[in-house]
């Protein structure tokens, strides 16, 4: 027999269209679910990592950021996880300053220097930062912590009353009162008028005439047992 003639393009038109094709999506298109499995997968992916700090100023706007959250765990009570807050601060900071002897290696990894300005932020940063940290350790009843982080302040500006108050009010927690009178003095004697300060100084002739009396029964006892 002969063979049959050839499709015409009427006949392809009537030949079974593939499902694929049915869809719109053309030979290949994925189906429903392998396009659900797909977006399921890409969703799984960790999401693109922030890029950290780079400049001078990014650095300082992290820092301002994260003493802000330190402020509000401070104003909730939660005084340990405000103290770790605010040293990550330190972190983004430490090194930008020129006094601290590190910006040299700025110009090196192509970082601009801090300006004037900047470097006072970075100081007005840290040393809120380090005043923050006190008052937590004052609550937590830390008092050698107070005169470390105090002491930070005062070796970059030595007429912070804050501080000085702060530690006059550590010393008080160590019963070291000769040196709380000459902090709680001072801090009176730079700002007559605050309240604060001068509730924390009329205490102290109660606490001096407690520790004497102490004293003087201490070497009672003494005496008595010779």
């Amino acid at each position: 027999t002969d063979a049959p003639p050839p499709q015409t393009t009427d006949d392809m038109a009537q030949s079974p269209v593939p499902a694929s094709a049915e869809t719109g999506g053309g030979e290949g298109a994925p189906t429903p679910a392998a396009a659900a499995e797909e977006a399921a997968a890409e969703s799984e992916q960790p999401a693109r990592k922030k890029r950290p700090p780079q400049t001078v100023s990014e650095k300082i706007a992290e820092g301002v950021a994260i003493k802000d959250r330190g402020n509000a765990l401070f104003k909730e009570g939660n005084h340990k996880k405000a103290i770790t807050t605010y040293s990550r601060v330190f972190a983004y900071t430490n090194g930008l300053n020129v006094d601290q002897g590190l910006s040299q290696y700025q110009g090196a990894l192509g970082i601009a220097p801090p300006t004037g300005e900047e470097q006072e932020q970075i100081q007005a940063l840290q040393i809120s930062c380090w005043s923050n940290m006190s008052m937590c350790h004052l609550k937590l009843k830390q008092p050698r912590k107070v005169v470390e982080n105090c002491n930070k302040i005062l070796a970059v500006k030595d007429d912070h009353v804050k501080a000085i108050f702060n530690l006059g009010k550590a010393y008080v927690q160590m019963n070291d009162l000769d040196k709380a009178k000459k902090n709680l003095t001072d801090a009176a004697r730079m700002s007559p008028n605050d309240v604060a300060i001068n509730k924390e100084l009329a205490k102290l002739p109660a606490l001096l005439q407690k520790q004497k009396k102490k004293e003087g029964d201490m070497w009672k006892s003494a005496f008595k047992q010779m």
